[in-house]
This record gives structure tokens, sequence and C-alpha cells, in this order.
């Protein structure tokens, strides 16, 4: 196979996808002022709003003593906030570094029922917003790790998405593959649309599933989203991670081998592993798992820019394919 160059999307084809993408989401100002108002018991001042990210409406709101909240907006049901609030929760009660929850209420907008999370906002920048050669990205990467520990230590049950209490939507590891496999076409449809041939998709299909059945990984709960625009960086240091909409019950090497696809080329996966300080997850014993959910994510990511008409997402995540994983 002839190599390929790997490039992510420009980040002007990015913006125009998600500014796209927000521009369907439009809560009025003054029902956020009430919903912040009844939490903070302060005036709003201001209003920002965050075009970013592809599950919610986001506004950053400061207040008239002059702290600042975070409120996003689900126009798609509030599944995602309430297994939001419950990691959260979890979170807090064990010390791990994440936004508070101030609020979550639900608002009626015309017809529609909206969830509206309020949240506190943590110091710092997005690690992906920041210039590599001007912070120790090893040592924050390295507390991403001992986070990341910490947060697959969190108890859950069953397999995938989570709800509101931890308890995943499939009850056995083949439950959970044969949703996969209810997916090979829109995988194939996907990777059609970039030249990738039908067979070549099906060989990975089979490999994911063939890797997990011959020996059935360790299940933790999983961020499931982890990648460096929610790694929040203050003063040098990791002041937390944000966005936990997707938090799923996952093989424990879920979130590296998505990081890797994600994030590899500019932030070693291997240096949050470092930090992770279980070895044993990463040993050549288990290459063949974390190869397969590496393979899979890099199928959804195929099939999410597929569906939401992106091509130079569905184009990237080709060419990430191909080119195999960083570690």
């Amino acid at each position: 196979m002839p190599e390929r160059e790997v490039r992510s999307p420009s980040e002007v084809d990015s913006s125009q996808h998600l500014a796209a993408l927000h521009s369907a989401w439009s809560t009025p100002l003054d029902v956020v002022a009430a919903v912040v108002g009844e939490v903070a018991k302060a005036p709003v001042v201001d209003f920002r709003r965050i075009v970013d990210g592809e599950q919610c409406e986001v506004y950053d709101v400061t207040l008239e003593q002059g702290s600042s909240l975070i409120v996003r907006i689900s126009h798609d049901g509030p599944e995602g906030h309430d297994r939001e609030a419950w990691v959260i929760g979890e979170c807090a009660s064990r010390g791990i570094r994440v936004p508070r929850v101030h609020a979550l209420r639900r608002v009626e907008v015309g017809s529609e029922l909206r969830s509206v999370m309020v949240m506190e906002k943590l110091p710092g920048e997005r690690l992906s917003d920041l210039d590599p050669d001007e912070l120790d990205v090893r040592r924050v990467l390295e507390e991403v790790g001992a986070w990341l520990k910490q947060l697959h230590a969190i108890p859950v049950r069953g397999f995938g998405s989570l709800d509101g209490s931890g308890v995943g939507k499939f009850e056995t590891l083949d439950d959970w593959l044969a949703n996969v496999a209810t997916e090979a076409h829109a995988f194939e449809e996907a990777g059609r649309s970039v030249g990738l041939e039908p067979a070549t998709i099906r060989g990975w299909l089979r490999e994911i599933v063939d890797s997990f059945r011959v020996a059935p990984p360790r299940v933790t709960m999983s961020h499931n989203d982890l990648l460096a625009v929610h790694v929040l960086v203050h003063e040098g240091r990791l002041s937390g991670i944000i966005d936990f909409g997707v938090v799923a019950a996952e093989p424990a090497a879920n979130d590296f081998a998505e990081w890797d696809f994600r994030e590899g080329a500019r932030f070693p996966v291997e240096w949050i592993q470092a930090g992770y300080g279980d070895h044993s997850l990463f040993e050549p014993s288990n290459d063949r798992t974390y190869r397969a959910l590496w393979l899979l994510h890099g199928l959804w990511y195929l099939r999410h820019y597929h569906v939401t008409g992106f091509p130079p997402g569905v184009e990237a995540g080709r060419d990430r394919l191909l080119s195999g994983p960083e570690r």
C-alpha cells in the first residue's frame, strides 16, 4: 500500500462545519439569563457564544461580580446531561478534577423541551490552543494519565453508553459487538465516499470482533471523548477535564486508543500511558485489543463525519486509518 500523507481537517474547514452545526441551535438569551440568574442569584452582564463541540449549544456567561459560568444546552433530549451530571458527581465525591454542576434544568422554548446545564468555569486554556513549544507537554500528559486512572476506577455496569446511574446500554459484550455489526453498512458507505473498498472495511470489522472474542477486554468507566480540546491547562499544569456527555462502559484501553487516533501525531499517547501507572494494559499481549479499539474509533470517525456531511473529516479519518497507530 503506498504511503499517504496524514492530514487533519483545516481549521477553516472545521470552523465552517461547526458554524453550520451550531447555526441550527438558538436559545433566546433571556431564557439563558433567567436560568443563570435563578442559580447564581446575580445579574448577567455578558454572554459569549462558544461555537465548538458537536453536542450542545454553549455560552460563557459573565456575572455582575466578575465570575463566569458555563451554560450547555442540549437540543437532543436530556440523556447526555443526565449521564454527565452523574459522572461529574461521582468524580467530585472522589476528588477528581472536574467542573462542578450548579444546576440541571428542563426549559420549554416554543414547542421544544431543552436540557440546560449550568456549570463552573474551570481556569485555564484548552491544550489544543496552546503552543507545545511553550509548555511542558509531557508533564501535562502524564497528569492526564494519572487523572484517567482515577476516572477508570469509578464502577460501571454493562457495556456502551451509560445512563444517568452508570449502567451501560448493552448488558453483555456480545450485545455490544452485535451493535457494532449493525453499523457495517454505514461504515462501508462512509469508506466508499473516500475511496475505501468495502472489503477493507469488512476486514477491519472482522479483526475488531475476533480480537474481542479471543481475549474479552476488561471494561471500565471511559470518558470516551478524551481529546486535547477537553484538557484544560492552567499555569502549566492540568486544571481539569471537561465534556462528559458521551461517557461509557468501554474496554480499559479505549481512551488511549481514541487519543492515539485523534491526537497521537501531536501529543504522544505514551506520555499519558506513563502517567496512568498500570503498564500491564499496554504490554505486547494486549496489542491486538488496542489496535482493534483504534480501528473501531476510526470507523466511527468516518461514519460520524459522513453522516454530518463533512467530507474533510471523512478524508482525514481515511488517511489516519491507513497510516496505523502511533504507538
